[in-house]
């Protein structure tokens, strides 16, 4: 199976600190590096899916995926995602009190681009 990014680029997307604390869920005080390839494994896999019912070889090839900014970051949102919402976070909208999802609109911008893929 091949993947889309690496660690560094779930970082630049949503920061160190928040990957390290986001695949620490035994709250051991360091990055899980095997939760996060996880991550990277699950959300390759997701871009493989909408690439298959499109006729894509999967995995997509190098002029396809591995030079594309877009799949890169694309990978390293849904990675992301998936680690922020694993850990069970929940954020509150400081005006209403509701529970928010703080990184909903980086979801709905990732799914529109698969579905536009």
């Amino acid at each position: 199976m091949s993947t889309y990014c690496v660690k560094a680029d779930v970082e630049n997307v949503f920061g160190i600190e928040n990957v390290k604390q986001w695949s620490d869920i035994e709250n051991a005080g360091s990055a899980n590096t095997t939760r996060i390839t996880q991550a990277i494994a699950v959300a390759s896999e997701r871009i493989d899916d909408v690439a298959r019912t499109i006729n894509y070889t999967i995995p997509l090839a190098d002029e396809d995926a591995t030079d594309s900014v877009t799949i890169t970051d694309l990978t390293a949102v849904l990675a992301g995602l998936w680690l922020y919402e694993a850990r069970g976070a929940q954020d509150y909208n400081p005006q209403t009190g509701e529970v928010t999802h703080r990184f909903e609109f980086k979801r709905q911008r990732a799914e529109q681009l698969l579905a536009d893929i």
